[in-house]
Parts: structure tokens; sequence; C-alpha cells
């Protein structure tokens, strides 16, 4: 059932994604197909480690144990850093991200350039690893603990790391 949902969630963005484009004054297939070679070998690949290393934090880790550096498997509720918000608000804002990013992508043509699509598909993966576990369990599997930082997982790091880059490429590149 739960691989019914996650691959018709993926058939609805892909269709969404490419309907949007083809919309657009946007790239020809032929870019597209590049687009696209590029892009999803870098975003499953960072989906499948995500999703790897929580199937691991629950089979290894126990629930509540207390370190300051390490692993400490834990279940997020709420957003980034644990703030609580009902599931409702969640979702939307995870389709708002999603939406976002096929709008930057699109609207301001930043297929043309592989550092939006690398930031595109770590802000995605990111994203969508943790709407799988909102899905399929309730919470967010968190278990990387460094000392007083809240605890989280790889799809915020990826997240983090999205935004970095995108910022790089704003301030140092100019784009």
């Amino acid at each position: 059932m739960f691989l019914a949902d996650l691959s018709m969630l993926r058939d609805l963005l892909l269709t969404m994604f490419i309907c949007y484009i083809r919309a657009m004054n946007s790239p020809t297939p032929r870019q597209l197909d590049k687009i696209w070679m590029f892009f999803m070998p870098i975003f499953v690949v960072f989906l499948a480690v995500d999703q790897l290393s929580k199937w691991w934090a629950l089979s290894s880790l126990k629930l509540g144990e207390s370190v300051d550096f390490g692993f400490a498997l834990s279940q997020n509720y709420g957003i980034v850093f644990g703030i609580a918000l009902p599931q409702e608000v969640i979702f939307v804002l995870t389709g708002g991200i999603l939406a976002l990013g096929v709008y930057l992508v699109i609207q301001e043509k930043l297929w043309q350039d592989h550092w939006h699509l690398m930031g595109l598909a770590l802000l995605l993966a990111g994203a969508i690893g943790n709407l799988i576990d909102r899905v399929r369990l309730g919470y967010v599997v968190d278990f990387i603990k460094v000392y007083w930082w809240p605890t989280f997982n790889l799809a915020d790091a990826f997240i983090v790391a999205a935004i970095v880059l995108f910022g790089w490429i704003f301030v140092v590149r100019g784009k």
C-alpha cells in the first residue's frame, strides 16, 4: 500500500513538473531529457541515502538514549528543530517547498545550470524524504545528535545544504 502511494506521488510530481515546463517557454524535449538525466539520478541517490539511513536508525538505535555527540533516535512530530505544528500545516509547507522548487526551475530558467539542479535535487530529496516519514510513520525519524543542536536527519542536512548552495549561487555567482 505504501509503495503504491509513493509511486502515485512520484508520478503526480513528475507529471506536474513536465506539464508546467511544457506550458512555459521552456526547454526543448531534448534539453528536458538532459535535465532529467542529470537531476533524477542525484535526486534518487539523495532520497535513497536518506531513507536507508532512517531505516538503519530505526533498526539499530533505541528511542530515548541520551548522547552529546553521535546517534540518538528521536521522533519529530513537528517541523525543523521540533517546532510543533498541526500535520495539515506541515503538509501545506512541504507542498509549498515543492511548488517553489518547481517554480524557480521553470520561471527563472534554473534548469540551464547544473548547480541550480543540484540544489533543487537536495531540496526536494530532503522535503520528500521527511514527507515519506510523515505519511508512513506519522513523524519524522531524527537520529543525528551534535551537542546542544536539536536532533536531525540527513533529509534536514540536505535541505540546509540546498539553502547554502542557493545562497552561494546568489552571492558568489550573482545568479
